[in-house]
């Protein structure tokens, strides 16, 4: 668990503004880290100083040490879009709802913004919403869910920024439970401990893995099938051919936070964090993470 953060940073080499970051504690992870020595990464290649990538904030950590490999603006809050989903997960999943409920799609679920996957009348189980939101980032799901709670929007959201408290996202606020709102805001370090805490959850992470999904709707003879955001799950990120295994992590998009990534990754079982804000495009975030990644397993080595 998160239990400590330590404030100073020693930033070592600044490289058009990216702050590599060598053998520098910042956030406890876990109990072992506290109680026994983890060994930090260490950087073996002191020339390779920097990438270039179109993220305006990034974050990269070491799980199991609590070392920050590197970053760029990561305290600067900004919105988070539909990362946001990974804390209505959380709460959804404190209220530990009934899966098998059937729940009727009504107007009040519908929302502006990204394509939606299940339509007003269409009945669907509570199980198949929770896979279409955080596989296909489906808003109107979302929406369903919290409804079915017997919450309010008001009431979902102040369990949320209560939850953000309870996990020490000191720099995270949320207003809805969707991620349009780009009153949902963080920073990329609150952000990758979100990420820390959701991938211990193991109806999170089982669903966020998912390429595709296929669910029936439970009033009709239809069946409907969903494709994932994320499309590291089938690139080398998550390939046993290069010795990696994707953890899992949710995307997002609106205009004012431009295109984000935050996922988990490992090598060789050496698991990081890799969060990326306000990338350029759709792709490059992908890119983005993607090059961060191969940078730090490619220039620290964990003895």
């Amino acid at each position: 668990m998160f239990l400590n953060i330590i404030l100073s940073l020693m930033l070592i080499h600044s490289v058009n503004g990216v702050y590599l970051i060598e053998n520098t504690p910042f956030l406890t992870l876990t109990e072992e880290a506290i109680t026994t020595e983890v060994k930090a990464p260490e950087r073996i290649n002191q020339e390779n100083l920097g990438v270039k990538i179109t993220a305006d904030k990034f974050f990269v950590l070491d799980v199991d040490s609590g070392m920050v490999l590197m970053e760029k603006n990561s305290n600067i809050p900004q919105p988070i879009a539909s990362i946001t989903k990974l804390m209505t997960a959380l709460v959804i999943l404190d209220q530990e709802p009934d899966w098998q409920l059937s729940v009727e799609m009504i107007k009040a679920d519908e929302t502006k913004g990204a394509y939606p996957h299940i339509y007003r009348g269409e009945e669907i189980l509570f199980i198949d919403l929770w896979k279409s939101a955080l596989i296909a980032s489906d808003n109107n799901s979302i929406m369903a869910m919290v409804r079915t709670l017997d919450l309010s929007e008001d009431e979902f959201v102040e369990l949320m920024n209560l939850k953000a408290e309870e996990i020490k996202l000191y720099n995270t606020e949320f207003d809805d439970p969707t991620g349009l709102s780009e009153l949902n805001t963080s920073t990329a370090t609150d952000v990758a401990k979100l990420i820390y805490y959701t991938m211990q959850r193991n109806e999170i992470r089982e669903s966020v893995i998912q390429g595709n999904y296929k669910f029936p709707i439970q009033n009709s003879k239809k069946t409907r099938r969903i494709t994932t955001t994320d499309i590291l799950i089938d690139s080398f990120l998550n390939s046993t051919k290069y010795g990696y295994e994707f953890i899992g992590g949710k995307t997002g998009y609106i205009p004012e936070a431009g295109y984000c990534l935050a996922v988990q990754v490992t090598k060789d079982e050496h698991p990081v964090i890799v969060v990326v804000l306000n990338s350029d495009t759709i792709n490059t975030r992908f890119q983005d993470t993607k090059v961060l990644t191969d940078w730090v397993f490619t220039n620290y080595e964990w003895r």
